[in-house]
């Protein structure tokens, strides 16, 4: 049984040598072949071409624009807040008013002599 478990591992380790010795291979290949310079070379002119779009919109009147809406935005955001804390306000009076007058006539109720007579 152990010569059996000591030729596996040594079958294992033959596979990974040649796997090892494949992938050396083939990256040399690769490096040989130029496309990790070809993709390096795409890459720049990837990044040349978002730089140059970047510096383009910059110059354009976008982001002017972006900014005038966005003060236009707060402002208008302004004005409603505004009014809703006046409607909010004027509710309140009225709920207010409204609660007092409640409370008058139950008063009153309550003030008036029952006609209800009990010995």
């Amino acid at each position: 049984m152990a010569r059996q478990k000591e030729d596996f591992y040594d079958k294992l380790k033959r596979y990974a040598e040649k796997t090892e010795n494949l992938m050396d291979g083939q990256v040399e290949k690769l490096k040989k072949s130029l496309v990790i310079d070809d993709i390096d070379g795409y890459i720049n002119k990837a990044g040349d071409f978002e730089e140059d779009k970047i510096d383009k919109f910059k110059k354009s009147d976008v982001p002017d624009k972006v900014d005038d809406f966005v003060e236009k935005t707060e402002k208008k955001a302004g004005e409603v807040i505004k009014n809703s804390q006046e409607t909010v306000y004027k509710i309140s009076e009225k709920v207010d008013g409204s609660m007092d007058d409640i409370l008058k006539r139950s008063s009153k109720k309550s003030e008036k002599p029952s006609d209800c007579k009990t010995d």
